[in-house]
């Protein structure tokens, strides 16, 4: 089973709709706020989470920065960030980006032990950030 995270900067409605679709495989989907309080650090909620989660987030920054890429590593999470050009999408649109990436990224879990990929609004294949 794998469980989905998706951050605060990220609808909840993806997350819930992602959830009723990926459920059917034993898998779950849930928005940031509905697992830890809503004033939780990046790097916290990271060191709480384990090889089981994929990372859903906009915030690009994170890769860049030591003490959230260090705590997405150490933790063996696999985190996708959303494109900038995805990121001005309409909702719906990024929710069907998700989706169609959606095998590719339980792929990545699967095969991988950690890592951060840009997630594109295409059908290209994901950047390692």
């Amino acid at each position: 089973m794998v469980r989905v995270l998706l951050d605060h900067n990220m609808p909840p409605s993806i997350a819930r709709a992602l959830n009723e679709l990926i459920k059917i495989d034993g898998h779950e989907a849930h928005p940031l706020r509905d697992i830890f309080p809503t004033n939780i650090s990046d790097v916290d909620y990271f060191a709480k989470l384990n090889r089981d989660w994929i990372v859903i987030s906009k915030d690009l920054k994170n890769t860049r920065k030591r003490a959230e890429r260090a705590a997405i590593l150490r933790n063996n999470v696999i985190a996708f960030y959303l494109s900038p050009t995805l990121q001005k999408k309409k909702v719906n649109e990024q929710a069907a980006a998700i989706l169609w990436h959606w095998d590719k990224m339980l792929n990545q879990r699967n095969s991988l032990q950690n890592g951060l990929f840009q997630l594109p609004e295409n059908k290209s294949k994901f950047k390692t950030l």
